[in-house]
């Protein structure tokens, strides 16, 4: 089972896109943390229109959808 880290600001399932760059439409499908900044909230999410594509952003990355 996936767990979100405690005091993270998104569930699994949210609904999520990329603030700027390319679009970007999906839910969270998962966490992770990078050594390097651990300090850091980072998520996976699964797009909405591309079956099977998942990408991974850091919280600063990810506005609600």
């Amino acid at each position: 089972m996936i767990t979100k880290p405690e005091g993270w600001q998104f569930e699994l399932g949210d609904k999520v896109k990329k603030k700027s760059g390319s679009n970007w439409h999906g839910h969270v499908c998962g966490f992770y943390v990078n050594p390097e900044f651990p300090e850091q909230e980072g998520y996976a999410v699964a797009s909405l229109y591309e079956k099977g594509s998942i990408q991974i952003y850091p919280l600063k990355a990810l506005v609600c959808d």
